[in-house]
């Protein structure tokens, strides 16, 4: 085995720790760490719940909605191809919400929608990520750029828009934190105290079971293997693990695996996810993306949207000051090894970065929300990055005569305006839509980068509401989002509207037209490409859902006045 002593230049873990010397204002901060997380967990939690039903459910949405009540009648078999924890916590939200809503809300005028229910649990967690991530950075990098990164991360457009979406990243991101840190616990646990070392990897393992339960996504996992392994043996923080602690681990992950997400072992499960992995399930193919339609299935790796896809996502979905923040931290942790610990967290970062950019871009299947596993060490240079930018104007400051202290507050707030309050300012400007931002240089047009992610089905509650008020009965309405049609209509008391599905080969506009079209400029196929261009040219508008000067939705009458 690969060892520190084997190496002439380790990444400086020959050093013991050495603590912060600088008393100063993170200093002083520190102190009170504590306070510092609720506040920034305050507010993480304020961004995520802001008007959470404000948009309308997007079709996997609305389709979790159709799981539960199937769950409700003991099918656990439904929408298998999404995993068990995130519609287990959506079902107790919508119960909890309807036994509130029967005891106060509705009487009270609080009552709480199935949009903001079934978007709850994300918000939940999301704003607790705060927790795991602070204390996973501060092991890594310590206490400054764990407070950079827990900031960034409550006040983060990007992951308070995908924290406000009720797909599974939020829950994989969560657990992911937990496992990494409780795992560097274990690793850093001495064996004289066996008790508490078996207890802590019993744990780590349950985390990443959760992890993989929430979405599967297993690869994280190997990259955090992969680092310790790069790491090389070390008898203080990366001891070799026994073959008892072994099994333990394992034992554990798939325990927690198992525990909550039991429909993976039902025969009628695999059935179904063989056809949806073979994509016999898909009636639609494409990705519209800066206006060119691309294959999106992973069956097309390396192909499917261009391998700078998550590239332009950083450099047009991010603002300005977190981008340059990111920069400046790239820059550092690749230069330089640091002092330990530091030069295991510009490790792992490099290793994350690396990793998960550079495979990812050449995956055939391509979506924003998978970004969100992304964002965390994203802050993490970020953070980086600040500390360095900061560091640099302390020098500055200094030359103008200024005593050290007054440099170091005087840059810190410097920093503090650019890089952390006005990139908040512009998440909270966004709400309750942060998906729809673009930054200047990406033109702010929005609708144009990524139209699937950013509208995610946006305006199709108010669309159909207008059909649902202007429809004769027995009319038909044509969409690609079938599950979202079929439950507002059942809100809106209109299920004699049949809905059909535009992208199936039987769909047709001439014998068989339907009365009315609903058209997503998310929703562009290969499939429905033509009929779409068709309909626009010819038939009339009749309503259209807009944000930001985008049309989300549009609804065009077909049949007869």
């Amino acid at each position: 085995m690969r060892t520190v002593d084997d190496l002439e230049v380790s990444y400086a873990q020959l050093e013991y720790p050495q603590l912060e010397t600088e008393r100063g204002i993170f200093h002083k901060l520190e102190q009170h760490k504590l306070l510092i997380v609720l506040i920034t967990l305050a507010i993480a939690f304020a961004a995520r719940v802001y008007r959470l039903d404000a948009a309308s459910l997007a079709e996997d949405e609305a389709n979790k909605l159709f799981a539960i009540r199937a769950y409700e009648q003991g099918d656990f078999t439904v929408n298998a191809e999404h995993p068990m924890v995130m519609k287990m916590l959506c079902y107790a939200s919508l119960h909890t919400a309807a036994a509130w809503n029967n005891a106060v809300g509705d009487g009270a005028g609080l009552s709480i929608t199935s949009e903001a229910a079934i978007r709850f649990p994300n918000a939940l967690f999301g704003a607790l990520t705060v927790i795991p991530l602070f204390l996973f950075t501060k092991v890594l990098l310590g206490f400054r750029v764990a407070l950079i990164t827990s900031m960034l991360w409550a006040t983060g457009l990007d992951a308070i828009w995908f924290n406000r979406v009720g797909k599974e990243d939020t829950l994989l991101v969560f657990f992911m934190l937990t496992a990494f840190y409780v795992y560097n616990r274990a690793k850093q646990a001495p064996d004289s105290d066996a008790t508490r070392q078996h207890r802590l990897y019993i744990l780590a393992g349950a985390a990443f079971g959760l992890m993989i339960a929430s979405k599967f996504f297993p690869h994280l996992f190997g990259l955090y293997v992969l680092f310790y392994h790069v790491v090389g043996y070390d008898s203080r923080n990366n001891r070799a693990k026994s073959g008892v602690i072994e099994m333990k681990f394992f034992a554990a992950m798939l325990l927690a695996f198992v525990a909550f997400n039991p429909a993976m072992f039902v025969p009628q499960t695999w059935r179904y996810l063989w056809k949806y992995v073979t994509e016999n399930l898909m009636t639609h193919h494409g990705y519209l993306f800066m206006d060119e339609l691309f294959i999106n299935d992973i069956s097309r790796t390396p192909g499917g949207a261009p391998w700078y896809y998550y590239f332009v996502f950083i450099w047009v979905k991010i603002p300005p000051p977190v981008i340059a923040a990111f920069l400046i931290g790239l820059i550092e942790i690749f230069r330089h090894r640091g002092r330990y610990p530091k030069s295991r967290g510009y490790l792992f970062l490099r290793i994350m970065l690396v990793f998960w950019l550079f495979p990812m871009a050449l995956v055939g299947g391509k979506f924003l929300r998978y970004t969100l596993s992304l964002m965390p060490f994203l802050y993490m240079a970020a953070a980086v990055g600040i500390v360095v930018a900061w560091r640099a104007l302390v020098s500055l400051i200094r030359r103008a005569s200024l005593d050290l202290q007054t440099a170091r507050i005087a840059a810190a707030v410097a920093v503090a305006i650019v890089f952390i309050i006005l990139p908040a300012r512009t998440a909270f400007a966004n709400l309750p839509y942060p998906n729809l931002y673009v930054n200047a240089l990406g033109g702010r047009r929005t609708g144009y980068f990524f139209p699937h992610d950013e509208f995610y089905d946006l305006g199709a509650r108010e669309s159909i509401r207008y059909i649902a008020e202007n429809a004769p009965r027995g009319a038909r309405l044509a969409s690609e989002i079938p599950g979202v049609v079929e439950y507002y209509l059942e809100r809106y008391n209109r299920r004699d509207i049949k809905s059909e599905i535009m992208s199936k080969p039987d769909f047709s506009l001439n014998e068989s037209a339907p009365d009315y079209v609903l058209l997503q400029r998310g929703r562009v196929y290969f499939e429905n490409q033509q009929n779409l261009d068709f309909i626009e040219k010819n038939f009339p508008l009749e309503q259209a859902s807009t944000f930001n000067g985008a049309a989300a939705t549009e609804v065009y009458r077909i049949g007869s006045q």
